[in-house]
């Protein structure tokens, strides 16, 4: 049975963030071309959840059910849980995780 795929607002604006830098720097084809790659594992995500890797940074920080998967240079940050997968961020492999993580959380308050 397959996960429903939720995408937080604040994965959104980092997926918002992507697009203006990948059409800022390559052009508006290769992000449609990069467009099609996030929304085929996005849908992977939902079909086969556990098939992610769990990233070094969850283990250490103690987190459970925290998984990534990787589109080219970004890392895509989730949560499974019973019947349903959370989006919580889309990273770049060049920033750090845990630095993002903790920007995010202040932020947040």
């Amino acid at each position: 049975m397959a996960h429903s795929v939720f995408v937080l607002e604040s994965a959104k604006d980092d997926y918002r963030e992507i697009k203006k830098y990948v059409i800022r720097k390559f052009g508006v084809k290769v992000w449609q071309e990069s467009n099609l790659k996030y929304k085929e594992m996005l849908k992977n995500i939902g079909e086969f959840p556990s098939a992610g890797l769990v990233p070094d940074e969850a283990i250490q920080l103690g987190l459970q059910g925290i998984r990534e998967r990787l589109v080219g240079q970004t890392r895509v940050i989730y949560e499974v849980v019973p019947e349903r997968v959370y989006v919580y961020m889309f990273v770049s492999t060049r920033r750090d995780f845990i630095t993002m993580l903790a920007d995010r959380l202040l932020k947040a308050e």
